[in-house]
């Protein structure tokens, strides 16, 4: 594969994202636009294939996808946060607090670098924990790899969810049957992504370019002033952008160098995913709310994903999108205090991992 033109590279990615992505909404699979472009990509990055997709268009995608969220949310939101803080609040701490136990665990067994576990086993902000990994002495590479491992297990594991144990998506596709949006929608849709987008780049916010259209297009969509929709195929392609751009990560030589830690990265990501069902249980039970949406609004994938495999499910997706938003900003945080403390106990972190050979 790597003796192939880059063209022709692109064109084999597209052809197996409409095979895969085909044959996952033909059996009714949630979040079948995601999970398609993103096992294409793994198949023709582990195979060799020497493609990558510009950051602008990551930042695209994650600015239209969170327009898309934008147009699901509705003053009902403030209702579950004012109704739910506290267990959502509990939901919120026993993750954190399980994830730093899972990241202890790995980091005591020495089985990855020094440093590494406790920066791969964080639940979301996948860039930032790879550049923390980075900049405290740990080993970037394993921390992307377990970063995105877990977010391919995840959304696999969300999606089986939701189509076979929980009652998921209709068998029609991952989104459900609309009519086709009007110009004016379409128009403000993207230029609530757009602009959004620019806002959270501009501002710093955690994933900005998802958070500020949502932000953005919430309001505008909470206020009635306009109408916020796009149509399937443009939603599908920010989907896609969004599939590839994690699976291209998994590259052949990487995960070569890496395959000894392999199963112990999957272990970790099984007991987050454990624990996760535990955060979802009790969420279940302090506010009613149903075990489809208790366990998306818990499983720790990256925002970005969970949305998409929401978006295409029965679950309630304001509260999923606000209960892993705070995870989002809480993991940021928490990570910036682990930092710290890590900081105070080694006063002399090696700054470039390549160093220690």
């Amino acid at each position: 594969m790597i003796s192939l033109p880059v063209p022709m590279q692109w064109c084999l990615l597209a052809g197996c994202t409409l095979v895969f992505t085909a044959a996952f909404v033909a059996v009714g699979l949630p979040g079948a636009t995601l999970i398609g472009p993103m096992l294409a990509a793994i198949v023709l990055g582990v195979g060799g294939a020497a493609i990558e997709l510009p950051k602008r268009f990551s930042w695209l995608a994650q600015a239209v996808t969170g327009a898309v969220v934008a147009r699901s949310l509705d003053v009902t939101v403030f209702h579950d946060v004012a109704l739910h803080w506290i267990p959502m609040l509990a939901a919120l701490t026993s993750m954190l607090a399980g994830a730093v136990l899972v990241g202890l665990l790995l980091e005591r067994s020495g089985r990855l670098p020094a440093g590494t576990a406790l920066w791969g086993t964080m639940p979301g902000a996948a860039p930032a924990m790879i550049a923390m990994a980075d900049d405290f002495g740990g080993d970037a590479r394993y921390v992307a790899v377990m970063q995105y491992l877990r977010v391919l297990v995840v959304v696999m594991m969300a999606s089986m969810a939701c189509n076979v144990a929980l009652g998921g998506a209709p068998a029609g596709g991952p989104l459900p049957a609309a009519p086709a949006p009007s110009a004016c929608a379409t128009a403000a849709m993207v230029a609530v992504a757009l602009l959004g987008g620019w806002l959270g780049t501009a501002l710093r916010l955690p994933a900005g370019p998802l958070l500020g259209p949502i932000l953005l297009g919430g309001g505008i969509n909470m206020s009635g002033l306009m109408a916020l929709d796009a149509p399937g195929w443009l939603i599908g392609i920010a989907f896609a952008i969004i599939g590839w751009t994690t699976g291209l990560r998994f590259r052949r030589k990487l995960l070569g160098e890496l395959l000894a830690s392999v199963p112990m990265m999957l272990l970790s990501t099984l007991a987050l995913v454990v624990l996760s069902l535990g955060s979802a249980w009790l969420l279940h039970a302090l506010t009613g709310k149903d075990l489809l949406t208790a366990y998306l609004a818990t499983s720790p994938g990256g925002l970005d994903s969970m949305t998409v495999v929401a978006l295409g499910s029965t679950a309630d997706v304001p509260f999923i999108l606000t209960l892993q938003t705070f995870r989002l900003f809480a993991t940021i945080l928490a990570s910036v205090l682990l930092a710290r403390l890590l900081r105070g106990r080694s006063p002399r972190i090696r700054s470039n991992p390549a160093e220690t050979g």
